[in-house]
């Protein structure tokens, strides 16, 4: 029997009723029934400070795989069960990123490109992705045994936009999950200089401007 950690994050100024971690536990109840995995669910009112720290954690029950959720999202009635899916299919081998969408159906999160563009995730099958956000993801441990600091999993380029650098210098993979496996109502303002939709041009015209703006 494989054992899931389920940490599940409070983004900032979040003051949720619980709604996702209720439908989690449904979700968990639902798996569990089948007696192949166990699960157990912790709880992050860090945000991304807090990753390492409750990784640590997690991981001193010799947790088999860790499902990243953020507290905010509506999780896909089957989003529990096409992440174990797949990752069966993959062995237990693969990061794999869970797209999440705005309600007018525009992409938030999900698996992203080398330069941060998300990848509209296929509808029957994983694809490949360089990087991912951490808003739903499920990492094996797999993927942290094969970095030389556990805490190189929760670096963020400032550049690239997304985690994942570190595990793909490691060789790990990383996919995206087939479908949409969750919506939220939040709304995030991206910095020109972050936008993978802006030019290098622009980006790097913004950061002369900022920094101009800083200097006395």
């Amino acid at each position: 029997m494989l054992k899931v950690a389920i940490v599940m994050t409070a983004p900032p100024g979040y003051e949720g009723s619980g709604g996702c971690l209720e439908e989690c536990q449904k979700q968990v109840d639902a798996v569990a029934s089948e007696g192949r995995y166990s699960f157990s669910i912790f709880l992050n009112y860090e945000g991304a400070e807090g990753y390492q720290a409750v990784w640590e954690k997690a991981s001193r029950d010799g947790n088999d795989l860790y499902l990243w959720v953020d507290q905010d999202l509506m999780l896909d009635e089957n989003a529990l069960a096409s992440f174990l899916e797949n990752s069966e299919f993959l062995r237990h081998k693969a990061i794999i990123a869970g797209t999440v969408a705005r309600s007018d159906k525009s992409l938030l999160f999900g698996g992203r490109t080398r330069r941060g563009r998300l990848i509209e995730p296929d509808s029957t099958i994983p694809v490949p992705c360089q990087l991912f956000d951490m808003s739903l993801v499920l990492i094996p441990g797999h993927a942290f045994s094969c970095l030389e600091n556990a805490s190189d999993m929760f670096h963020r380029s400032i550049i690239a936009y997304g985690y994942g650098a570190k595990v793909a210098n490691a060789g790990v993979a990383r996919v995206v999950a087939p479908g949409v496996l969750a919506r939220t109502s939040r709304r995030i303002d991206v910095p020109v200089w972050k936008d993978p939709d802006s030019t290098l041009k622009d980006r790097f015209l913004w950061i002369i401007h900022s920094l101009k703006n800083h200097i006395p």
